[in-house]
């Protein structure tokens, strides 16, 4: 039971997280709204939109390094010997390292479609 609870406040403060990224760019594009030229229900709806959309483009340089995590370190047979040795290392290392790039595309992609979520709503109650 401990371990559910574990997971399920790990998940809530994700979730919780990524809805403050997108309330914070919901707050950029108000600001941008206010201060710049006045914008109509479907010019606000717009910029959360495409402000969303970059949020996705945030998570490009994730997927792509995550597509060259198949590459071995045995490809130099000089060092192949000195590579089995450490073999649990480099492969902690490269767990640890697709992790980090895991979590930010997802979060990258929570936090777009959280503001296109959004952007639906200002569309739709405007």
């Amino acid at each position: 039971m401990g371990k559910v609870k574990a997971v399920a406040v790990a998940v809530l403060r994700f979730i919780g997280v990524s809805l403050a990224i997108a309330l914070g760019l919901f707050a950029v594009v108000s600001v941008s709204c206010l201060i710049g030229t006045r914008c109509t229900n479907v010019a606000y709806s717009e910029r959360m939109f495409w402000v969303s959309m970059a949020a996705f483009a945030v998570a490009m340089p994730g997927i792509l390094s995550a597509l060259g995590t198949h590459q071995g370190y045995y490809s130099d047979p000089m060092t192949a010997g000195m590579d089995a040795k450490v073999s649990r290392t480099i492969a902690e290392d490269g767990h640890l390292s697709l992790s980090k790039r895991t979590n930010l595309i997802v979060r990258a992609f929570s936090v777009g479609i959280m503001g296109i979520g959004i952007s639906a709503l200002i569309d739709v109650l405007g």
